[in-house]
Order: C-alpha cells, then sequence, then structure tokens
C-alpha cells in the first residue's frame, strides 16, 4: 500500500504536493502566523504549531509582544525565527513576566546584540530558566573559574555559546579543580587557559589527566608559560589524532627529537592537518629547496597556506634572477614574515627597478622551482633527517 502511494505522489504534477500542502496549513492560524510573522517555512510551521497551546488569531496579540520585545533586544529575523523554530513556545510566554527579566540579566551581565540573539537563537530554553537558579550562579561561577572578569565571561561564551545552558556548579567543575588542587596551575594560569580554549570547561577528570600528561610528554610542565597554549591545542585533538599526525611527521622524514622542537616552538604545527602537513612539507622541501631543518627552525610554515608559500618564492625567484642576493634574502625568514614585513623588506625596495615582483605577489607569475643551486643563498639543504 505505501509502495503505491509512493508511486502516485512521485507522479504528481511539479508543485502539485506544495500547492497541496500549502491548502492544508493555510487553514490553520497558527501556522500562518508562523509563517507571515516569524518567517518559519510551511514544513517547520506545520511542526511548531502544536506547541501554541493558546487560541488563534485571539492570541496574536500576545505573541506579537514577544517579537517586539526580542526586537528591541537586537534580534533579526533571522534571529527570531531560528529561535521560534527550536522552540515555538516562547510565542505564548508572557514578555513581560517571563523573557523580560532574562533578557535584563543577560544584557546587565555584558551580553549585548549580536551575542544576546545569538545567544538565545541557539539555546532558547534560557528564557525559561531561572535567573536566581541558573543565570545568576552560572555567571557567578564563569567569574570564578576566569578570574573575575566579565569580558572573558564574554568572551568564552562568544566562542561557546552552548556553556550557558551547563549547570554551573556541576558541569562546570567536573575537571577544572583537577588542574588547580592536582596539577598545580594558579588561578591565573587556569582562567588563561579556559580563555584561549574554553572547551576546557567541559572536559572530564580523565580528559583533563590524558591532556596534561600528552602536554608534559612535549616538555612542557604545568605553570610554563608555554603550557596553557599546548594544553589548548592538544585538547582539540583525540589521542589517536594526535599519534597519527606523529606518523605523518615521521613519515615525511623528522625524527622525533625534531618534531617535539616543533611541537615546542610552535604547539600550533599540531593543529594543522595531516593533508596541509605532507602539501606544505613537500612543497618547502621541494620547489623551494628548503631543508626539514629549517621547518623545525620555522614551524610557522607550516600553517600557512601553500598560495602564500608560493607567491613568496615567486617574488624571491624574481629577485634572485635579477642577481639580488643580499644576505638578508633568507628564504625560511620570508616564509614567516608577517605580511607587512614581507611587502616592507622583500618587495617594496625593489618594486620600481622590478615591476614582476608584484606580479609575482599577485600569484601573476607562477612559482616553478629556483632552477638549480645557484637558487639558495642560505646554507645547503641538509640530508632527510632519519626516522
Amino acid at each position: 500500500m505505501l509502495t503505491a502511494v509512493r508511486r502516485r505522489l512521485l507522479h504528481l504534477p511539479p508543485g502539485a504536493l506544495a500547492a497541496a500542502f500549502s491548502s492544508t496549513t493555510a487553514a490553520d492560524p497558527k501556522v500562518s502566523y508562523l509563517i507571515s510573522r516569524c518567517g518559519l517555512s510551511p514544513a517547520a510551521a506545520a511542526r511548531a504549531a502544536p506547541s501554541l497551546r493558546l487560541p488563534f488569531p485571539g492570541a496574536a496579540a500576545q505573541a506579537d509582544a514577544v517579537l517586539a520585545l526580542l526586537r528591541r533586544y537586537g534580534f533579526s529575523d533571522a534571529d527570531i525565527s531560528s529561535t521560534i523554530r527550536k522552540y515555538p513556545i516562547v510565542l505564548a510566554s508572557d514578555p513581560s513576566k517571563t523573557l523580560q527579566p532574562k533578557l535584563d540579566f543577560l544584557a546587565s551581565v555584558g551580553v549585548s546584540a549580536p551575542l544576546l540573539p545569538r545567544l538565545i537563537s541557539l539555546t532558547p530554553i534560557l528564557l525559561h530558566r531561572s535567573v536566581e537558579d541558573h543565570l545568576a550562579p552560572l555567571f557567578a561561577t564563569l567569574r570564578e573559574v576566569l578570574g573575575g572578569s566579565d569580558a572573558r565571561v564574554i568572551a568564552a561564551l562568544r566562542q561557546m555559546p552552548f556553556v550557558a545552558r551547563c549547570q554551573p556548579k556541576t558541569t562546570l567543575f567536573r575537571g577544572l579543580p583537577l588542574l588547580r588542587d592536582v596539577h598545580g596551575l594558579s588561578a591565573d594560569e587556569v582562567a588563561n587557559l579556559v580563555a584561549l580554549q574554553p572547551a576546557v570547561i567541559m572536559q572530564t577528570p580523565g580528559r583533563i589527566n590524558e591532556i596534561v600528561d600528552a602536554v608534559r610528554s612535549v616538555g612542557f610542565e604545568p605553570g610554563s608559560p608555554m603550557f596553557a597554549h599546548a594544553f589548548a591545542i592538544f585538547s582539540k585533538l583525540k589521542a589517536s589524532t594526535l599519534e597519527s599526525k606523529i606518523t605523518c611527521y615521521r613519515r615525511l622524514g623528522f625524527d622525533n627529537d625534531s618534531i617535539i622542537q616543533m611541537i615546542r616552538r610552535y604547539p600550533a604545527s599540531m593543529a594543522v592537518s595531516e593533508k596541509k602537513i605532507a602539501e606544505i612539507v613537500g612543497f618547502l622541501t621541494g620547489k623551494a629547496g628548503l631543508s626539514l631543518e629549517d621547518i623545525v627552525a620555522y614551524p610557522t610554515m607550516l600553517v600557512r597556506s601553500l598560495e602564500t608559500h608560493s607567491r613568496r618564492c615567486a617574488v624571491f625567484a624574481v629577485l634572485r634572477r635579477a642577481g639580488k642576493r643580499q644576505g638578508q634574502f633568507r628564504l625560511s625568514l620570508a616564509l614567516v614574515s608577517s605580511e607587512s614585513r614581507f611587502l616592507e623588506v622583500y618587495l617594496l625596495p625593489h618594486a620600481d627597478e622590478l615591476p614582476d615582483v608584484l606580479r609575482a605577489i599577485k600569484g601573476e607569475i607562477p612559482f616553478e622551482g629556483f632552477g638549480g643551486s645557484e637558487e639558495k643563498p642560505m646554507r645547503p639543504r641538509k640530508k632527510k633527517m632519519s626516522a
């Protein structure tokens, strides 16, 4: 029977099914309101309508008051549509007694547009959470965790808005005491760590210990200046992912000591995808003629885009063909320079004499390699490291 129904639906003229659906739902004033005033699609409106247990169109005035309140707090049409689609019961709420106290509290602690609408549209149940029992304790706990700063709380919510729905005295304190009481981080160090990677407040004690062990294995002890940076990076990686990336580096010729050196100099070298690691290392040691030791010395090269490296190398190729071989022209340094520094040192001084440097940096002169031993004014490329 179901098969026969499907066949009939498939043979309907284009638009007939949508028209039939629209004619059915249009008769429901709740559905019509959700479509016309809240921007929901007919299908989403049909799903949301049963949650509105108020008589429409008579209750439209109360729903209008809810929408007006949200707009006063900076909600766009898209924010309202997202909020109502996820939590349609908001429209049946008392705007002054139920909703406004939550919005007022959030505004009072510095959560304003565009963060406020984003926070509510992602977690609209906050509008039905108690200020005294949830929101106020949540923000008090976040201030404690983050060193007493409302600015840090706002920064954390921008990165992880779903934290706002966590239970303040359970979820937020599962693992953090471990960092202070077991691993010896000060309150300021914990606050800095959470500011770098807010997701750490959601980690379990077991996961906290696992990350600390991984960070210690590359030589960062709790309390050291780079510990928080390494912890923030490692907290995003599963143990299997971390091991897979180390294996990737070994495959490319880096030995264990070199990998640890790269991580110690630049922990974000472990955040790069394996595909990009292989592409960048292949380009740098192939076309660009750098050695693995150059990459170990300047691991920030790994996070730059292949296009940026290629364009800068093209500039170097133009300079070298013109006989510009000053000692300052060190490719590894040039590839990790800021954009302004690269322009100041390697491009602008030669732009009038060699207009091709401008074409090269724009990608109009493809980089095909330096073409031989003459192209590397630095030390000769070393042999591949042992695995």
